[in-house]
């Protein structure tokens, strides 16, 4: 058992629920030094080629964060959105559109992708107990060698609490828009392995009318120790939530009151969503010895999904209901070995992932009795043979090389059907359809840390990303049989990158990339006159950017200054808007927080988040307005009594005190129908109070 815990400690070997792509983090500061993400196995952050974020539990309890969205904003170059359903956070990187850029950030909890497979899925944050998150490792960069699709830009692990002593932590806040939240997670220990238990509930009225939500979830994780060298771990969890579609506003609307539901085109008028997820996952892991490992690790989730829009997206006269039932099966193997040949370091990591989507839709256009549904199902199919070379000559110079053949196998069925949508008939012939992709990507760069506070590094590598299942179906407007998008072709891209990592003495921390970014074929879904969806690769897009991070903690940690800024120059670089901005991307972004640490356990200091201006979504050519700047300021003060056995922290924040009015999500959508404003869920000024109590 001592041997097992070693190696847990110091090597991260038994990582997860079911996955080599979580980890397992110490106690202390310690294991900061070491991060998982970058290369699917344990390595020293120093000898990484590339910029990792480490957000521990303590940082996420001092946030006084509810969500895993509210954590990530401020990290270096994460940029959030909210997305066109009203209802999701979409969450890009590197200057990738939110008009067009979901899916390129591969999230994944305990090495269970969230990334839904379809366009009308949506990452469902919610699924996340953010009491069970012992760490976050954030990976500023493309990782489609080691992660394979939806890898392009940037990987965000969420790992959860599975070791160390006896720990629970019980949460409850409250706020403006009645907002409320309660959360808990308390992990057991035995002799056999152990446990962990956790369950939530979030709830608010919404700052905008009828976007009222709420969401309950709850999980159970277990690790048996079969001996000292091998383990079984296994989760099953659930997350349910339901709430009201917000309307978009025009600019009238939306400089007159924000809060109004009166509603732009495209309203979406009284409509409602549900929905429920199971997640299970089975991992077998065996230490074979100190210098070989073996994960076999299985992951499974079946959702089922409800959209209620009377209005349809389309105005009167057309209701709709939508119901997906979306499952994702994953196998992702992994071994890795450990060798040193003339005392140099030479790690090597391989495996298959493999992961089977399924997903049906079914459409209905009789609001009363839900009858007679259009039907789609989409399956696909991926492999993905990877493998990762780490050779380290000296101990101060670290080299890495990886590459991967991946490829989909695409199915897609269309039931027959005929009805009438807004007074007119309408029918579909039935119709199967598929097609396969493939992409065979590689990376290599170096890392060298001539000093223990310094570190200095470079890479190249190419990146992809196949398309969702349902872009690969053109469905006829009036009529026939849907057909197969044969034009369309996965992204593809290529990065240069270099950087520098700094710390000194815990009292300096500088990170800090800059990049060159080129993606071919990038995908977004466009309308028809005709009222038909298709989707089309773009034009190349180059960007050229920069993300920064600093902490300075002097005067013995009385004073605690973080300061991040990203920069991007997103351009079309050919076609008909050669040199033109791509759309929703702000150039600057800051976001900065100062807290003075005061005797007797109490803290307070304000923080804030800036974003430079940046076209509206759709408008390539740039001819619009652009959606103005915004500056959001904040307070925070947080007290914390170390009795009773425990920590109990209080925690009083405002969020927005000036109460400014400012839109992260605008489309243009052409001189017809104009300009439509998505009002985000945190705009307005709010106050939340926390208690939280950690034993």
């Amino acid at each position: 058992m001592k041997k097992l815990f070693l190696v847990l400690l110091t090597g991260i070997v038994l990582q997860s629920a079911f996955t080599q792509d979580s980890g397992v983090a110490g106690e202390s500061d310690e294991s900061l030094d070491f991060v998982i993400t970058a290369g699917r196995t344990p390595e020293e952050t120093n000898k990484v080629a590339g910029q990792v974020t480490v957000i521990t539990a303590d940082d996420i309890a001092e946030s006084g964060a509810s969500t895993i969205t509210e954590v990530l904003e401020s990290v270096p170059g994460i940029r959030l959105a909210q997305d066109r359903s009203g209802v999701s956070r979409d969450i890009t990187m590197r200057g990738i559109s939110s008009d067009y850029g979901r899916g390129k950030v591969l999230v994944i909890v305990d090495g269970m992708r969230l990334n839904p497979t379809t366009t009308r899925s949506m990452l469902n944050w919610d699924a996340i107990n953010l009491s069970e998150v012992e760490r976050i490792e954030i990976l500023d960069g493309g990782a489609s060698v080691q992660y394979g699709d939806n890898a392009q830009v940037g990987v965000i692990n969420i790992i959860t609490k599975k070791s160390g002593a006896a720990k629970t932590d019980i949460t409850v806040s409250g706020g403006s828009f009645f907002q409320n939240e309660q959360r808990f997670s308390h992990h057991h220990p035995t002799g056999w392995g152990g446990f962990t238990v956790s369950g939530g509930h979030r709830g608010t009225q919404g700052y905008q009318k009828h976007s009222a939500f709420d969401t309950g979830n709850g999980e159970l994780r277990g690790i048996f120790d079969i001996n000292d060298t091998m383990s079984l771990q296994a989760n099953v969890g659930f997350v349910a939530r339901n709430g009201l579609f917000a309307n978009p506003l025009n600019k009238a609307q939306f400089d007159d009151d924000p809060t109004q539901s009166a509603g732009a085109i495209l309203s979406y008028a009284d409509g409602s969503f549900s929905d429920s997820e199971i997640i299970t996952g089975l991992g077998f892991v065996w230490a074979i010895n100190e210098t070989l490992n073996l994960d076999v690790p299985v992951s499974y989730s079946i959702a089922n999904m409800n959209w209620n829009q009377p209005n349809g997206g389309m105005g009167a006269g057309m209701g709709v209901v939508y119901e997906f039932a979306p499952q994702m099966l994953g196998f992702r193997p992994k071994i890795s070995a450990a060798f040193k040949p003339a005392d140099m370091g030479l790690r090597l990591t391989g495996g298959v992932d493999m992961l089977f989507a399924f997903n049906e839709i079914k459409t209905s256009y009789d609001l009363a009795k839900e009858s007679n549904p259009q039907t789609q199902t989409m399956s696909e199919l991926t492999l993905g043979p990877w493998v990762l070379v780490n050779f380290e000559p000296f101990s101060f110079l670290s080299f890495n090389a990886g590459a991967r053949y991946d490829t989909a196998f695409v199915k897609a069925h269309l039931d027959s059907w005929s009805g009438t949508v807004m007074g007119y008939p309408m029918s579909y012939t039935d119709g199967d359809e598929s097609t396969d992709w493939n992409a065979f990507v590689y990376e290599a760069g170096f890392a060298v840390n001539p000093f223990d506070f310094l570190k200095v590094y470079a890479k190249y590598g190419t990146q992809f990303k196949y398309p969702y299942l349902d872009n690969i179906i053109v469905m006829p407007a009036m009529g026939g049989a849907m057909s197969l998008n044969t034009g369309l072709d996965p992204e593809k891209g290529w990065t240069v990158e270099g950087g520098i990592g700094l710390n000194v003495k815990d009292i300096v921390r500088l990170d800090a990339n800059f990049y060159y970014l080129r993606i071919d074929n990038e995908i977004t879904e466009i309308m028809l006159p005709s009222m038909s969806y298709v989707t089309v690769n773009m034009d190349p897009i180059s960007r050229i950017g920069t993300d920064i991070g600093v902490k300075l903690t002097p005067f013995k940690k009385y004073v605690e200054l973080d300061l991040d800024y990203g920069f991007v120059n997103a351009k079309f670089s050919e076609g008909a808007n050669e040199g033109k901005f791509v759309p929703m991307v702000a150039e600057h972004t800051l976001s900065s927080s100062l807290m003075i640490n005061l005797p007797f356990g109490l803290s307070l200091g304000p923080n804030m988040l800036y974003k430079s201006e940046m076209y509206q979504g759709l408008d390539y050519d740039n001819t619009q307005p652009t959606i103005d700047s915004s500056l959001i300021w904040g307070i925070q003060a947080r007290y914390v009594i170390n009795k009773f056995n425990g920590e109990l922290a209080v925690q009083f924040a405002i969020h927005n005190l000036a109460d400014t009015k400012y839109a992260s999500t605008v489309y243009y959508l052409g001189p017809l129908y104009g300009t439509v404003y998505y009002v985000d869920p945190n705009m307005g000024r709010s106050v939340n109070v926390l208690l939280q109590y950690r034993f």
